[in-house]
């Protein structure tokens, strides 16, 4: 797997208009959403790209999972963020924390986000 550049993704139209930032890995690995007055609705996740962190070479990094119907598959990564927003993000505690992948925080969403000239 090899590292993307924030410079890169921008020149990707597909990829910015694609990016799931309702998907967390949460979601991913359990669709279904209960609402409050009980109904059970399963959320698509057979398209668009996931991100999340994980750890790449032992440091955190946002990983880039790209999301199918039948087989999702982790595509590249990225390395440019700060690394304080990514360790915290790795302080997940929590249901939201599954599987080895941490979702992104708040802060480290709006920090990509402007770096990817999205807000």
């Amino acid at each position: 797997m090899n590292a993307t550049s924030i410079l890169e993704l921008k020149q990707q139209p597909y990829f910015l208009e694609h990016v799931r930032w309702d998907i967390t890995p949460k979601v991913f690995l359990s669709p279904k959403v209960t609402a409050r007055d009980g109904s059970v609705a399963t959320i698509d996740t057979s398209y668009g790209y996931m991100l999340y962190v994980d750890l790449v070479d032992e440091k955190p990094a946002i990983i880039i999972m790209q999301l199918k119907e039948l087989i999702s598959k982790t595509v590249s990564y990225i390395d440019e963020a700060p690394e304080e927003l990514l360790r915290e993000a790795m302080q997940c505690a929590g249901k939201e924390c599954i599987g080895g992948m941490y979702p992104l925080t708040e802060k480290l969403e709006t920090w990509l986000k402007k770096e990817l000239g999205l807000s």
